[in-house]
């Protein structure tokens, strides 16, 4: 399924409008955990309302970025009222489907907070391909790519929530010398290969040529990565969207999945060099992730 199904219904060529897109997102984000923090305090979910605080502090340190950066370019502070309009309709459809259930846990609550934040970035995206403006468009990559930082760091709490829901607690990985990352690597980035390599030749056999070329390409990043031990970013630029697939979002896990454990022994590294080895794998992962959910939306 795509992740948007309405474009944004302007371009948006001055930095004001980007401005005043990217406060009114966080706002609306803010104000919306709000009311399901206390919903869930009313239901007496404690749990769950925890969460919704958690992020909607987190949300309220966005707006205050975007403030900032409004008065680093020199602009006023964006007016994220008049410009709610602009946004996704599906990001308002999901905080009302929340709104409407009657037993919401921590994990469900991540996993909206996780779309959102994926539509967020598909929407940035839309905005940066249209926009005739090369300032606005280089702005607009950069919220999206936030936004897809963001979505990395919710994963993280999901599978946490994920473990704690099931009385289990997931033990990180620590990660003490750059030998034992370079045979972590090797094996992650291999079986993502292998994995990536599969999903191409089934979309091949279907007929959705760009979509088996982007992964074979993709598969063979992460070949070359793991065989040689110095991480290559790839170029950024998304292919042409091609029509929902069902390998889609198998592919778009596994590249998750790897962000997600660079990420991990990033976290836990006690090493510099580890840690700007995991830090460098896991800014793979994510651009290999941006060029698949760019190329799904």
């Amino acid at each position: 399924m795509p992740l948007l199904h309405h474009e944004p219904p302007a371009r948006i060529d001055d930095l004001d409008s980007l401005l005043g897109i990217a406060m009114a997102m966080e706002a609306e984000a803010v104000r919306r955990y709000g009311q399901l923090a206390a919903l869930m305090e009313r239901r007496g979910e404690a749990a769950t309302a925890a969460t919704f605080h958690g992020l909607r502090a987190e949300e309220e340190k966005h707006t205050d970025a975007v403030d900032r950066w409004a008065t680093a370019l020199g602009r006023a502070a964006p007016d994220e009222v008049s410009f709610l309009w602009v946004l996704p309709p599906d990001i308002a459809l999901s905080w009302d489907d929340l709104l409407d259930r009657t037993r919401l846990t921590p994990y469900q609550a991540l996993s909206l907070a996780v779309v959102n934040e994926q539509r967020a970035f598909a929407f940035y995206s839309h905005i940066a391909a249209g926009t005739g403006n090369d300032t606005v468009r280089g702005h607009a990559e950069t919220l999206a790519r936030e936004e897809l930082q963001h979505a990395a760091l919710l994963r993280r709490e999901r599978r946490k929530a994920f473990h704690r829901d099931h009385g289990g607690a997931e033990t990180p990985v620590r990660v003490d010398s750059s030998a034992a990352l370079d045979r972590i690597a090797q094996t992650l980035l291999s079986a993502a290969a292998t994995e990536h390599a599969a999903l191409s030749r089934q979309l091949a056999a279907s007929g959705n040529a760009a979509g088996s070329a982007l992964l074979g390409q993709i598969a063979l990043e992460e070949e070359s990565l793991a065989n040689s031990g110095q991480p290559t970013i790839p170029a950024t630029t998304p292919p042409a969207a091609a029509g929902a697939m069902e390998p889609w979002p198998a592919a778009i896990a596994i590249a998750e999945r790897l962000a997600e454990r660079f990420a991990d022994i990033a976290a836990t590294a006690t090493d510099e060099a580890v840690l700007g080895r995991a830090l460098s794998l896991q800014e793979t992962a994510i651009l290999h992730l941006t060029r698949l959910t760019t190329h799904q939306a």
